[in-house]
């Protein structure tokens, strides 16, 4: 059985794909601080990640770190780099002097700014997303597959809540919600994302590639969409532009993605949007008739 080293294994992905990768491989799991994970590590320190992996030795890296806060990017331009790109360098630097260890590296969709945007089609809006892009830079080799996503479903994780948890509780609170009606993206279910992520383990083709659904929407449509699917007849919301609220950092307003190129490569077809948000309200469902 391969060892697989998962960095990050305690947030949102993470905690789905632990499961899913369990049966398949000799997992190690690290984190920063979780007392659950395998090892605490700051891997933004070259000489700490250099003998950890000289440590674990493993066939398989999945790097899932990165401070996705946009604001908090923004605020803190070098802790930033440290997550978002110092890592990816640290993972590279001996992905580059092992050529039989294969990493899959989670990049974002952030770094987009129109409709049906191809790989090529980049464009930087903010820090989050320079830190992001220059992370994936950082990797130079052939045995690399890096995804540019965006994930959404239900939280197994004790650190991070998810925008469908934070969006479903506010309803239950009879709060009013403030939705954008002017900003598009196509994200996937963490289920088919985990299964992606599977499939790269797999079949190991290098590259950079967007995945995502097909079918991508405003988040507005998306939202109530998930709130009308888990079983909201009524909810108080807002359909407002994003220019109508004093957001402190600049953000794209359409990250769709262009997938077919994944989609040849892996020979996968990937979801439609509405079905992948049916699938994650059906999850709702069922916890909240217990």
């Amino acid at each position: 059985m391969k060892k697989l080293l998962l960095i990050g294994s305690n947030g949102l992905l993470g905690t789905s794909l632990v499961k899913l990768l369990q049966p398949h491989y000799e997992l190690v799991t690290l984190t920063r601080t979780s007392p659950n994970s395998d090892y605490n590590l700051d891997m933004t320190s070259k000489i700490k990640c250099s003998h950890l992996l000289a440590e674990v030795k493993p066939d398989l890296i999945v790097n899932l770190a990165a401070l996705t806060n946009v604001d908090a990017c923004e605020y803190d331009l070098n802790f930033a780099y440290q997550v978002n790109t110092r890592i990816a360098e640290n993972i590279s630097a001996y992905s580059n002097h092992h050529k039989d260890v294969f990493v899959v590296h989670i990049s974002t969709d952030h770094i987009y700014d129109a409709d049906n945007s191809t790989e090529e089609d980049v464009v930087i809006t903010n820090n989050y997303a320079m830190t992001k892009y220059c992370g994936e830079k950082s990797f130079k080799s052939e045995n690399v597959v890096i995804l540019r996503t965006n994930f959404f479903g239900k939280s197994l994780s004790e650190s991070s809540e998810g925008l469908c948890n934070s969006i479903y509780k506010l309803v239950l609170s009879n709060q009013e919600l403030n939705l954008f009606n002017d900003v598009f993206f196509s994200p996937l279910s963490i289920h088919t994302l985990c299964d992606v992520i599977l499939i790269c383990l797999q079949k190991k083709i290098p590259g950079v590639f967007n995945v995502g659904s097909k079918g991508g929407m405003s988040k507005e449509n998306f939202l109530k969409a998930f709130l009308q699917l888990s079983g909201f007849k009524d909810f108080k919301y807002r359909s407002i532009s994003v220019n109508d609220i004093a957001l402190k950092t600049a953000r794209p307003k359409d990250m769709r993605m262009d997938v077919s190129l994944f989609e040849k490569k892996y020979n996968y077809n990937l979801p439609i949007l509405i079905n992948e948000i049916e699938s994650v309200a059906n999850e709702f469902k069922k916890d909240s008739v217990k």
